[in-house]
């Protein structure tokens, strides 16, 4: 039986090195006539980070700071991800509905969280090479959300 995929989650950081990874979802999107909803995690702020704010400021300080900031991300990575999208796609002649999404909190636990929420029939994303002991230690977030995915993964090699 050959699979449906009406959903693809592509996964990034908006990296040029992640574009591989994005034509990838695209030509399985053309090939199955599915959208991408294209999702951008941001990690947590540092533990360190957080604890140094919270002792140095005010908590109202500290709120409207964090609130700004976020505010300002979200802005700036979403003009990121329209710009990324605009110039990938310029060139290609099938358009595919892209949808963008950006969540906040841990990177793995929140792609597998989206896929799920999104009807994701699919996650592609792109994963960078790094020495087997790092791999070993720290673990990829592709290896994560391999492990925890209930939906096929596809890991597209990046350089």
């Amino acid at each position: 039986m050959i699979p449906q995929i009406k959903t693809i989650l592509y996964v990034s950081d908006i990296e040029d090195g992640s574009r591989p990874a994005f034509r990838m979802a695209v030509s399985l999107a053309k090939q199955y006539d599915a959208k991408i909803i294209f999702l951008h995690v941001i990690a947590p702020m540092p533990e360190s980070v957080r604890v140094t704010l919270e002792s140095t400021l005010s908590a109202p300080q500290y709120r409207k700071i964090r609130q700004d900031g976020l505010i300002h991300l979200r802005e700036t990575i979403g003009q990121r991800i329209d710009n990324f999208c605009t110039s990938e796609l310029a060139s290609m002649e099938w358009q595919p509905h892209v949808e963008s999404l950006l969540l906040e909190g841990s990177v793995h636990q929140i792609i597998v969280e989206a896929a799920k929420i999104k009807s994701a029939e699919l996650i592609v994303m792109g994963t960078r090479t790094h020495s087997a002991t790092k791999q070993f230690f720290m673990g990829s977030t592709a290896n994560k959300v391999m492990h925890h995915s209930d939906i096929p993964v596809l890991v597209v090699p990046l350089h």
